[in-house]
């Protein structure tokens, strides 16, 4: 009985050749057939459960190149906006010192001006940019989240028009300059002071109609006039050139100071004349000695002061 279970339990493969000589007779277990299928199967099983690993790791594989090219291509992309960002920041830099030099240029002429109108007070950076401001004004950026690039674009709108403004200003500037300078030499020409060095002599005779001390009569005196005795200094009252220094009729020796502006002065009856015409005299500078030529009673100084070809009252001029 044992025997019958053995033998059912196995499975005769029987070799036959063509002259059926030679049979060959195999028996296999059947337990070894299902073992032999079980391997089969779990190498197959293992065979496709690697496969899909494999698969899902050249997946996964795949997506990390990708995401690599990705990050390279980002990676350009940046490297190329930092290299525009540098050529923006160097193109800025020198559009930054054009300007610090243009600031430069115009606060000296600031200090310029204010020291011709005699104001000593230092000009700062600071008052210059509170007074550009005031009527400039700046383009603000105040959100520190904005990228870079909008930081190079707000700060090359105020270059581009501090570029703008400041040449403007400049020439303001200059202008105003040559005002300032101009009125200076108005101020130095235009008649003023006592005509005598060191303040000698006091007014004789005023400006206006009198009684002429010779004709007896009375007239229009377009002058005043200075006692002083002889050989002391007249000085010119602004600086001008000298239209006349010669004896002048009833004026005796005289001199007259061409100051522009529309001004003349005129110094007569001196006794000895010390400048030629053609001579440039600045305010302070000796023109004559006083004297008692020309038509006179006496040593004295005839000054008169002429505004557009007409005489003035002097006394406005010399206080």
């Amino acid at each position: 009985m044992s025997n019958y279970y053995k033998e059912k339990n196995k499975i005769t493969f029987k070799i036959v050749p063509r002259n059926q000589n030679n049979i060959k007779t195999y028996n296999i277990s059947k337990g070894l057939i299902k073992l032999c299928l079980t391997l089969i199967l779990v190498a197959i099983v293992s065979l496709v459960g690697s496969l899909a690993y494999f698969y899902r790791e050249h997946s996964i594989s795949l997506d990390m190149i990708n995401n690599l090219e990705d990050i390279r291509y980002k990676n350009n992309s940046i490297s190329q906006e930092n290299e525009f960002l540098k050529e923006q920041l160097f193109e800025l830099t020198g559009e930054i010192e054009k300007v610090r030099d243009q600031f430069g240029d115009v606060i000296t002429e600031n200090q310029q001006i204010k020291e011709l109108i005699e104001l000593n007070d230092q000009i700062s950076m600071s008052d210059f940019k509170n007074n550009m401001e005031q009527n400039v004004g700046y383009y603000t950026f105040d959100d520190p989240e904005n990228s870079t690039v909008d930081l190079i674009k707000y700060a090359q709108a105020n270059l581009d028009m501090l570029n703008e403004i400041l040449p403007k200003q400049r020439q303001n500037l200059n202008q105003l300059r040559e005002e300032v300078v101009e009125y200076g030499n108005y101020l130095e020409a235009k008649p003023r002071g006592w005509p005598v060095r060191g303040g000698e002599g006091r007014i004789t005779s005023g400006f206006g109609d009198r009684l002429h001390p010779v004709l007896q009569r009375e007239v229009f005196h377009s002058g005043i006039d200075i006692g002083i005795w002889y050989n002391h200094k007249i000085i010119a009252t602004g600086s001008g050139k000298v239209v006349l220094s010669r004896n002048h009729g009833g004026y005796g020796r005289t001199v007259i100071i061409d100051h522009g502006y529309g001004y003349r002065t005129l110094y007569a009856h001196n006794n000895r004349l010390l400048v030629e015409v053609g001579d440039k005299v600045e305010r302070g500078d000796v023109i004559a000695l006083s004297g008692n030529s020309g038509r006179s009673t006496g040593p004295h100084l005839h000054y008169e002061v002429q505004y557009n070809g007409d005489p003035v009252n002097p006394r406005e001029y010399i206080n």
